[in-house]
């Protein structure tokens, strides 16, 4: 049969999650026990639902300034197949650019804690804008992102 466009084999799937991202957003708003959140946000249909919410988000962005992220692409790709290839398809890597136009795309400020290969486990601190008071934590592994609780 014909290749089933990536995002949307996911989003099909997950298009009425039992949570849906707004009563989610909500369920923060109202700061609802804890459990409760992680519960919603382990969810596979919900944490899939907001990847691909968040993926699409960093990949507007990059687009809609793509006279400032094209200058980080090698290979000759355009801003648009970009998104489409590395961007908008679950189970891709994330990077750099990603991280940085989804901070820029959210106005919020990120810590991302890069993991060294090395022996020791240490980590590598940089801020998204650079200078700025970030509001979220992340640790990068390579090819993954997981938030930090501080």
């Amino acid at each position: 049969g014909a290749a089933r466009d990536p995002v949307t084999a996911c989003v099909t799937p997950c298009v009425t999650p039992r949570w849906r991202f707004m009563e989610l957003i909500e369920r923060v708003e109202r700061r609802v026990p804890l459990p409760e959140l992680l519960a919603a946000f382990n969810e596979p249909s919900t944490s899939d639902y907001l990847v691909v919410y968040l993926r699409l988000l960093t990949s507007g962005c990059l687009q809609r300034h793509r006279r400032f992220f094209e200058q980080f692409l090698e290979g000759g790709r355009s801003i648009k197949e970009f998104c489409q290839q590395e961007v908008e398809p679950m189970c891709k890597e994330s990077d750099h650019i990603h991280i940085i136009a989804l901070a820029r795309a959210l106005h919020v400020s990120i810590l991302v804690e890069y993991m060294d290969r090395g022996e020791g486990g240490a980590t590598n601190p940089h801020v998204f804008p650079e200078g700025s008071q970030p509001r979220v934590c992340l640790l990068y592994r390579p090819g993954h992102y997981d938030i930090l609780y501080k």
